[in-house]
C-alpha cells in the first residue's frame, strides 16, 4: 500500500474497536446491577477497572510494540479487547466481569500505543498532526458516542449480556479486517514490523527524553480538569441555575462531542498555521480561561464553554500525541508507542487525582474556588512547555527516518 490516505483509513476503522469497547458497558450498567444485585459503588469499580486496566498498561504496550512490532501489538490490542468484552458478556459473576473490563483496558492500551506509532510511520514529517487529530479525535469521539448513546438501542434489543457480545464482535470484524488489509509501511518502515528494538538504547532514548516528560506534566492539568468538567458541568448547572436535568446532560453532551471538531481543528491549526507548540499552548490557555468564567456564566454561557472545553482539550491533544512521531522528537518510529505510554501515563495522574481534588475543593470552599482552581492548574501546567525545546536533527537522518512513502 503506498497511499498514506488509504492506510490512514484501515488504521482509523481499526482504532474504532477501542473506544467502541470501552464505553459500551456504559448502557449495560442498569441491566448488570438488575441482574447481579449490585450497588452504585460497584459500578463505579466497573467503570474504574477499565481505565485501571489502560493506565497501568501504557508504557507495557509499547514495550510490546517494540519487542514484537506495531503489527503484532495491534492486533494484540484487539484480541485482548475482544476477550475482555467477550467475558463482560459471559462473566457469572462480578468478580469475572472486572476481570473482562481490565482486559478491556489492557487491549486499548495496546492498541492506542501502536495506533500512534503506526500513524508516525506514514506521516512522520507529514501532516502528522491532521492524521493524529482524524484518528484520536474524530474517531475517538464517533466510536465513544456509539458506545455512550447508540449501544443503548442494542442493551434495549437485545439484553446487556447480548449487547456485550456484539461489542465483542465488532472487535473480531476488526481483527479480521486487520489481517486482510493491514497497511504495511513501504520502504524504511522495516522497524515499525519487525519488532526487536527493545533494549537499553532503546530506553535511554525513550525515558531521558527531557520533552516527553515536560509535555506529559504541561498536559496534566487540562487533561485532568477536562474530566472534572465532562462529569460535574451539568451537575453545577443544575444546582447553580436550577435547570433540569435534560439541561445539565446536554452540556455534558456538548462537551463530549467537541472531540470531532477539535481533532480537526487541531490537526489543522498544527500543520497549517500555528505549529505545534503555539497550538498546544492556545488550545490550553482556551480551556483554562473558561474555567475562570464559569461562576458567572447563564445557561447559555455554559453551554459556550463546554464546547470550547471539549474542543480545546483535543485540539491541545492533538499536537501533544504527535510529539513522539515528529523528525525533531530524537526518537525512533520504534520507539513510538512506549513514548507516547509514557506522556499517557503522566497525564493519567491528572485524570485520576484532579476531580476528587475538585469536588473537595468545592465542598469546601465552594464551586467558585474549584472551577478557579481548574484554571490555575490548566494554566500553569500548560506554560511549562515553553521549556520543551524540539532537536535539532540531521537532514540525513530526518530522510532515513521520514521517507517512508
Amino acid at each position: 500500500m503506498k497511499n498514506r490516505w488509504s492506510a490512514l483509513a484501515i488504521i482509523f476503522i481499526a482504532f474504532l474497536q477501542f473506544p467502541l469497547n470501552w464505553f459500551s458497558v456504559v448502557p449495560a450498567f442498569g441491566g448488570i446491577v438488575a441482574d447481579m444485585k449490585l450497588s452504585f459503588t460497584h459500578v463505579g469499580v466497573i467503570a474504574g477497572m477499565f481505565i485501571a486496566g489502560y493506565g497501568i498498561a501504557h508504557i507495557p504496550a509499547g514495550w510490546f510494540a517494540e519487542r514484537y512490532g506495531m503489527r503484532a501489538g495491534m492486533i494484540f490490542g484487539v484480541v485482548v479487547e475482544t476477550i475482555g468484552a467477550a467475558i463482560t458478556g459471559w462473566a457469572p459473576s462480578f468478580e469475572l466481569l472486572l476481570v473482562g473490563r481490565l482486559l478491556c483496558g489492557i487491549g486499548g492500551a495496546v492498541t492506542m500505543g501502536s495506533a500512534v506509532g503506526l500513524t508516525a510511520a506514514w506521516f512522520r514529517g507529514k501532516e502528522l498532526a491532521t492524521a493524529n487529530g482524524i484518528i484520536q479525535g474524530v474517531g475517538f469521539t464517533i466510536a465513544a458516542a456509539i458506545g455512550l448513546y447508540g449501544w443503548g438501542i442494542v442493551v434495549e434489543a437485545l439484553g446487556w449480556r447480548q449487547a456485550m457480545f456484539a461489542a465483542a464482535g465488532v472487535g473480531a470484524a476488526t481483527l479480521v479486517f486487520l489481517l486482510a488489509f493491514f497497511p504495511t509501511p513501504p520502504v524504511g518502515g522495516d522497524d515499525v514490523l519487525e519488532g526487536h528494538h527493545l533494549d537499553k538504547n532503546s530506553l535511554r532514548r525513550i525515558f531521558g527524553n527531557k520533552t516527553l516528560w515536560i509535555m506529559g506534566i504541561a498536559l496534566l492539568g487540562a487533561y485532568g480538569s477536562y474530566f472534572s468538567a465532562a462529569n460535574l458541568l451539568g451537575s453545577y448547572a443544575q444546582e447553580r441555575l436550577k435547570v433540569a436535568p435534560s439541561a445539565g446532560e446536554a452540556i455534558g453532551a456538548i462537551l463530549f462531542f467537541g472531540g470531532i471538531f477539535g481533532g480537526v481543528i487541531g490537526g489543522w491549526l498544527t500543520d497549517r498555521v500555528f505549529g505545534r507548540l503555539p497550538t498546544f499552548l492556545i488550545a490550553c490557555f482556551a480551556e483554562g480561561a473558561m474555567f475562570f468564567l464559569i461562576p458567572h456564566l447563564n445557561l447559555m454561557g455554559l453551554q459556550i464553554a463546554a464546547a470550547v472545553v471539549g474542543v480545546g482539550l483535543i485540539v491541545a491533544f492533538v499536537p501533544w500525541v504527535s510529539i513522539p512521531g515528529e523528525a525533531d522528537s530524537g526518537l525512533r518510529l520504534s520507539d513510538v508507542p512506549t513514548a507516547i505510554g509514557l506522556m499517557l501515563s503522566i497525564v493519567a495522574i491528572g485524570g485520576a487525582l484532579i476531580p476528587p481534588l475538585f469536588t473537595k475543593i468545592a465542598t469546601v470552599w465552594g464551586f467558585d474556588a474549584a472551577w478557579q482552581f481548574q484554571g490555575v492548574l490548566t494554566l500553569g501546567c500548560a506554560l511549562l512547555a515553553l521549556l520543551a525545546r524540539p532537536r535539532t536533527v540531521p537532514k540525513a537522518r530526518i530522510a532515513g527516518d521520514v521517507e517512508l512513502g
